[in-house]
């Protein structure tokens, strides 16, 4: 079953190394993503950012100095909220706030909404 800590803390791992498929396993088929990236609003599925990670040399081979920061969490039942803090992906800052819910026994990322800094 895991926990939705565990769920960001692979997604932060599978980032870092460029993992689409790890990354795309984290989340709902049904999931949305949403926010500001330089400045400009997207909104949709997580798609383009599959997509971007693909196209774009991960931080592990790239030895950009990345990390991801988990700085709230909430669990109510089989729905969680998690606040984490990204450094150095694509040379950017992000500030992420991620939706879980337990489905079929199993914590996946439903909603991400985030800020580019």
């Amino acid at each position: 079953m895991g926990t939705p800590i565990e769920t960001i803390e692979n997604y932060i791992e599978a980032t870092r190394l460029g993992n689409v498929e790890g990354l795309r396993n984290l989340f709902s088929s049904e999931a949305l993503m949403s926010g500001f990236y330089e400045n400009e609003y997207y909104s949709g599925s997580p798609e383009a950012f599959f997509e971007e990670v693909r196209d774009s040399p991960s931080p592990s081979e790239s030895g950009q100095d990345y990390n991801g920061e988990i700085t709230h969490t909430e669990v109510i039942g089989k729905i969680a909220q998690v606040t984490m803090k990204e450094k150095g992906y694509l040379g950017l800052n992000f500030s992420n706030l991620f939706h879980l819910a337990c489905i079929n026994d199993e914590w996946l990322i439903i909603s991400k909404t985030y800020l580019d800094k």
